[in-house]
């Protein structure tokens, strides 16, 4: 409207010079006109200069206002514009803008509110999942620890029972037995590391090792179990080695292909090597069983998940928990090695971990233990506060050859060792005995009595624990003793026995240090 007014006024003052103009020309000469209609010319255009400025104050600068107030509500700031009093588009863009501040306002402090609800519900959920999660793990670590004690007890007796017996039912009972224990001793096996995981009580220590050693040990593990079944167990000799947390990459391996046995009813299981072109080496574990279909490929690792298979031959469900996968899975992110599975159902599975190269040692070297496992004639001091393992340990070291002697306490074994004038070749020690005294405490003694350095004494030591608490495992590691975990396998307790008598007997480095 003033636009509209400043340019009818500047029209009427032109034309009202024109008028001079031609009229001053007329009646009194040219030059007076002239002077006359330039100023009104003047004048004219002054106004509309003035006119222009007040619009430019009343228009422009609301105009900037607002596109200041939209920019600090594109960056989420709270404004309000003060309206213009005249009734027009710009006060309806000024009111627009102050009412969406308001609502965007509202609309952030009712999300910070639900946000903050939402928070402390997601922390009380994680508290009482993280609690869930300790229950379990005690749990697990409880019931393993009251479970491993008879179950260790077990699995003595019962690899003893064969000796010297010829009737062939009696046998083929004890077959049966022992196929039973082995299969608790899997199932419990898988518990157990499962809680020893939770727990943190596992460390991975890296060192050179000669894969067909480890090749060798998982073969003597499963030949026989592989040929009762008709099945075949191929193991290809390599020359490589990795390096690797030695125990760790034992059990995985021991994992890959007891469940590969389990869920092959005709065929075999194949173990071997391929050298990647980066360097790194495949370990891969290749089987002729069911498969896995796609839909369970990605959830075959997690804990408890459980592909339901019968065996083609009895009809009867596969025996499992589901662990043996899920327990690999966290060994090999403990051992920092690459796992990967490939599956067709109905034709096999093959699963390959990746690990580093190890430094390649001098030919016929390994880390295995190579001599033969006799023990016979070996000096023996067994002590454990559960007379039912103690008995067993008893029945089956009598049966290796080994003079063996049992005690449950300090006391007992001191007395034992009495009429022993020398130190025995082994000590095999519970962790925990009667009264809280550690088997720790009890080789501490020994070594006295013999007047041996406690940190390095003369004759070998074994512990054998069910200890899980990380803090715990810690302090026995720091003795530098080997520890076994229970329940022991009796020939993982032969190997374990003979490696510590050789490590004892083997020559020790001269010097003040020795």
């Amino acid at each position: 409207m003033p636009l509209t007014l400043a340019v009818s006024i500047a029209f009427c003052l032109l034309a009202y010079g024109a008028w001079q103009l031609s009229r001053g020309a007329l009646l009194s000469g040219l030059a007076p006109a002239l002077w006359s209609g330039g100023l009104l010319l003047v004048g004219a255009l002054g106004l509309v200069v003035a006119l222009s400025w007040d619009i430019a104050i009343q228009v422009l600068r609301p105009l900037d206002e607002l596109a200041a107030a939209m920019d600090k509500l594109g960056r989420g700031e709270p404004v309000h514009v003060h309206p213009m009093k005249r009734e027009g588009a710009i006060r309806r863009l000024q009111l627009g803008v102050n009412q969406a501040s308001k609502l965007l306002a509202s609309a952030r402090n009712r999300m910070q509110s639900e946000l903050g609800r939402a928070s402390i519900e997601l922390a009380d959920k994680n508290a009482k999942l993280e609690a869930a999660s300790q229950a379990r793990s005690r749990l697990l670590a409880a019931a393993s620890h009251d479970l491993r004690q008879p179950l260790y007890a077990l699995t003595l007796f019962s690899s003893t029972l064969r000796a010297g017996e010829t009737d062939p039912d009696k046998l083929a009972r004890m077959v049966h037995i022992e196929e039973c224990v082995a299969s608790l001793d899997q199932l419990f096996s898988e518990l157990l590391d499962l809680s020893r995981l939770e727990a943190g009580s596992m460390r991975a220590e890296p060192v050179d090792v000669y894969l067909d050693g480890v090749f060798d040990e998982v073969s003597r593990n499963f030949r026989m179990l592989a040929e009762s079944r008709g099945l075949r167990l191929v193991v290809r000799k390599t020359d490589a080695w990795v390096h690797c947390d030695r125990t760790m990459l034992a059990r995985i391996l021991n994992n890959l292909v007891s469940n590969a046995l389990r869920y092959t009813d005709a065929g075999g299981v194949l173990i071997g090597v391929r050298h990647q072109a980066s360097g790194r080496i495949r370990v891969e574990v290749w089987d002729t069983g069911c498969g896995i279909a796609p839909e369970h490929q990605h959830r075959v690792f997690e804990e408890f998940y459980q592909v339901k298979q019968a065996d083609t031959r009895t009809g009867e469900r596969k025996r499992g928990l589901g662990l043996g996968l899920a327990t690999v899975q966290r060994l090999a992110s403990l051992v920092d090695c690459r796992i990967a599975l490939a599956s067709r159902l109905g034709r096999g599975t093959r699963v390959s971990i990746t690990l580093e190269p190890g430094t390649v040692r001098a030919p016929g070297s390994s880390d295995g233990i190579d001599s033969p496992l006799d023990l016979g004639g070996l000096r023996v001091l067994a002590i454990d506060d559960e007379p039912g393992i103690a008995e067993g340990l008893r029945v089956l070291l009598q049966e290796w050859g080994c003079d063996i002697r049992t005690a449950s306490d300090e006391a007992g074994a001191l007395a034992r060792l009495s009429d022993w004038t020398t130190p025995p070749d082994l000590v095999l020690s519970d962790l925990h005995l009667q009264d809280g005294r550690s088997g720790l405490d009890v080789l501490g003694a020994i070594a006295r009595h013999y007047g041996e350095d406690e940190r390095r004494p003369r004759f070998a030591r074994l512990l054998v624990t069910g200890e899980t608490r990380p803090e715990r495992v810690d302090a026995i590691m720091a003795s530098h003793i080997p520890v076994l975990f229970k329940p022991v396998a009796p020939h993982r307790l032969r190997e374990a026995m003979l490696a510590a008598v050789l490590a004892v007997r083997a020559p020790r480095p001269a010097g003040p240090f020795a």
